[in-house]
């Protein structure tokens, strides 16, 4: 009987042995492990029940020594049990540590559920627990799960990273997930990777990978281009440099790093010159230049991509940033009152310029850019405030200045002398539209039209709803002609006044249909010429007709515009065409028809005018129409300048209006005169050649 208990005491001191051995055996790796991470501890569990915790010094094969409150202690092996961390606070206290172990045995006796709620109960008890949430981690991994495996590993991380090679398992999951297009798990997963292991060989790859998706699939290119620029530099010579180089770039570029974009383009071009990219990097590297007003540079590059570029969309591309570098654009900078243009006129050599914060003349001979500073501060300082100018009509003897609440400003270009006609006078506060000739000067107002009468003594004429047959009250536009004078509501309603019976008639035309509002008028070699838009269809065009109103015929421009800003505002001007006519022109010019008798004069067919009732009676037969002019319209809004040849119907030319104008761009004003087109809009004033 003794010698049985000798035995089995000594095979109890065996396990023991064993076990303390495997303790040791692990405690030493775990010490090389941390060795390479700095300052490493290690908390003594004596048998006895005494605790402490102290830095790690070493050990050999029967001792260890520890540094406790600035003394090195040599203890033996025997007897302790040695736990390490990087951060003391990491430490599970004893009963965290039971649960803990618990699960271990657990998982060796093949019950992973049991297990799981050990680990489950060593967190609950010390949630800062690195070893339990890592071994909850490929619990969950195991299962399935890899929301809450990530969870856990990235827990494990954040407490205690150098003592855990969680590489692969990042990198597993994130790859799984790409598989599945999760991307922004993708992006969690090697990013923990990129944060905790800076060192690890996968690094180089995973932040091209990582820039890549941030950009391209969840658009947060500010965390994209951070590690892209992070990725170029210190991984030069991988296969995602010519990507991630370009991309760069173009980041740049679209955050109006400007400098720094044309720089890493022009790096781009020079490495890769067969690259598949190389077009997109001229083109944004012209449209740079183009913001940066450096229009030759623009057109240099837009010139090389056409040149070079086989594809039809690309080259189309390059004409659209060609045609960018034919506009020189003045803001505020350049002597502007505001960059909002709301109106404008010539006046000889002379650019009238309205803004809601006053007026300003421009001399503009010989291509020259030069405010007339004087004249302006003689002018906004003539009231009580700034005013704000939606509309000016100019010659060289005066200039009439309609503001938006302070009535009208007369300025006598001959004698400088300055005259007001106020509110406070009875004269309308809102002057929208101002129109003259040499017989008469009128204003469209929010309260009717004014007509002065030059060299009358009488008050001006007042015409509104309650005395005339005007649509509405407020009337935002006026066009003069020798015969009539043509108003449009803000509505969009036409009205017309006889000059010579000194009547007012509502006017219509078949080519009007229901639903149009006019907003443009204007004329041109004795045609007439509308703009309008229809918000039912989502469609804007122009109608052009006789001086007096017939044969009108109407154009659809653009369809599909949900944005009645986009629709509503679109202006129009003609000059005769006096381009030569080409020979195949000439050969197919069709020979002028004779009016079927039998159409009737209205129908759609003639589109004809419909009028007052006096002008319908007449039951002569009207003559043929005659030919009209040929003109050359150009036609804009808030996307495109268009161009076109009325004798060639098929033939358009558009350019896009100013895209070196920032933020969102709604024209407001158009002319065209001494072969320039001048462009007023919410962000400048933009200019070009009209051929």
């Amino acid at each position: 009987m003794l010698h049985q208990k000798l035995i089995k005491y000594t095979q109890f001191k065996k396990q023991k042995v064993y076990r303390l051995f495997v303790r040791i055996v692990l405690a030493v790796l775990l010490v090389f492990h941390h060795f390479a991470y700095g300052e490493q501890y290690v908390v003594v569990d004596g048998e006895n029940g005494d605790r402490i915790s102290a830095s790690w010094r070493g050990a050999t094969d029967t001792h260890f020594e520890i540094e406790y409150k600035g003394q090195i202690l040599k203890l033996p092996l025997a007897g302790y049990t040695l736990n390490f961390t990087s951060n003391l606070a990491h430490v599970p206290d004893r009963t965290a540590a039971k649960h803990f172990r618990n699960g271990l045995d657990l998982l060796d006796l093949g019950l992973p559920e049991r297990a799981q709620k050990r680990f489950e109960d060593a967190i609950e008890e010390f949630p800062k627990y690195p070893k339990a949430h890592y071994q909850l981690g490929l619990l969950h991994k195991a299962n399935g799960d890899n929301a809450n495996a990530y969870k856990r590993f990235h827990f494990v991380a954040i407490f205690d990273a150098p003592s855990f090679d969680l590489v692969p398992l990042f990198r597993e999951l994130g790859d799984t997930a790409l598989a599945n297009e999760a991307y922004d798990v993708v992006v969690d997963n090697y990013q923990q990777i990129l944060t905790f292991y800076p060192d690890h060989p996968d690094v180089s790859e995973l932040k091209y990978l990582t820039g890549f998706l941030l950009i391209e699939q969840l658009d947060d290119p500010g965390a994209g281009l951070s590690l892209l620029e992070s990725a170029i530099k210190e991984y030069p010579d991988l296969a995602f440099h010519e990507k991630a180089l370009f991309l760069i770039g173009k980041l740049q570029a679209d955050m109006d790093q400007l400098e720094n974009a044309l720089h890493t383009l022009d790096g781009f071009v020079t490495r890769y010159p067969g690259s598949e990219w190389v077009y997109d990097a001229h083109l944004i590297r012209a449209a740079t230049n183009l913001k940066l007003g450096r229009l030759e540079e623009a057109a240099r590059e837009a010139i090389l991509v056409q040149e070079i570029a086989g594809n039809d969309a690309v080259m189309e591309q390059a004409k659209e940033i060609l045609d960018q570098t034919k506009w020189t654009v003045y803001t505020n900078v350049d002597g502007l009152p505001d960059n909002q243009i709301q109106t404008m006129t010539i006046d000889g050599t002379r650019l009238w310029i309205g803004t809601p914060k006053g007026v300003m003349p421009f001399e503009i001979a010989y291509d020259k850019w030069r405010p007339v500073e004087l004249v302006a501060q003689l002018i906004n300082t003539s009231l009580e405030s700034v005013p704000d100018v939606p509309a000016i009509a100019a010659n060289s003897q005066e200039v009439w200045v309609g503001t938006r609440s302070q009535g009208a400003i007369h300025y006598n270009q001959l004698t400088g002398e300055i005259q007001n006609y106020s509110p406070a006078d009875g004269f309308p506060a809102w002057i929208k539209d101002i129109k003259m000739d040499e017989a008469e000067i009128w204003f469209a107002t929010d309260t009717g039209i004014i007509r002065r009468i030059r060299g009358s003594v009488d008050p001006p004429l007042y015409y509104n709803t309650q005395n005339s047959l005007l649509p509405a009250d407020d009337i935002d536009i006026l066009l003069l002609t020798p015969q009539m004078v043509w108003g449009v509501s803000a509505e969009g309603g036409v009205v017309l006044f006889d000059r010579g019976k000194q009547e007012w008639n509502s006017y219509h035309s078949t080519a009007i249909r229901d639903g149009m509002r006019i907003v443009g008028l204007d004329i041109a070699e004795e045609q007439l010429l509308f703009t309008w838009f229809n918000p039912d269809e989502k469609s804007n065009g122009y109608f052009r007709a006789d001086m007096d109103g017939a044969n009108g015929k109407s154009t659809t421009l653009d369809t599909g515009i949900e944005n009645e800003n986009d629709l509503r505002n679109i202006y129009i001007r003609g000059a005769r065409d006096t381009s030569p006519i080409a020979e195949e022109e000439v050969e197919a010019e069709p020979v002028e028809e004779i009016p079927n008798p039998t159409i009737p004069e209205f129908s759609p067919e003639t589109e004809g005018l419909e009028i007052e009732p006096e002008i319908e009676e007449l039951e002569t037969e009207p003559p043929p129409p005659v030919p009209q002019i040929p003109l050359i319209l150009w036609i804009a809004t808030n996307k495109d300048l268009y161009i076109h040849h009325t004798r060639s119907a098929d033939v358009w030319q558009y350019t896009t209006t100013p895209q070196i104008l920032t933020g969102e761009l709604i024209v407001d004003s158009l002319i065209v005169v001494n072969n320039k087109v001048w462009l007023g809009t919410s962000n400048g004033l933009a200019t070009m050649n009209a051929q």
